[in-house]
């Protein structure tokens, strides 16, 4: 298996993602970076279902620094 190698990094300012009801088994992630650019990526649904179990254990071990609390 080839390595993978980082193109470039930006910065994103949001992140939407869609499942269309056509086909259930893609998702669809669209970014807008820092720089104003688009990208999308469709991939498998369980994918992203990967990437939600990973992403919520890296949030929890995360701590709270950047989030803010106003208390």
């Amino acid at each position: 298996m080839p390595k993978h190698q980082l193109l470039r990094q930006v910065k994103a300012k949001s992140l939407s993602v869609k499942i269309p009801k056509n086909e259930p088994n893609t998702a669809h992630l669209s970014w807008v970076l820092a720089n104003e650019e688009f990208l999308t990526v469709e991939i498998p649904r369980y994918a992203l279902e990967r990437f939600m179990v990973q992403a919520k254990r890296a949030i929890e071990e995360a701590p709270l620094i950047s989030r803010g609390s106003s208390g």
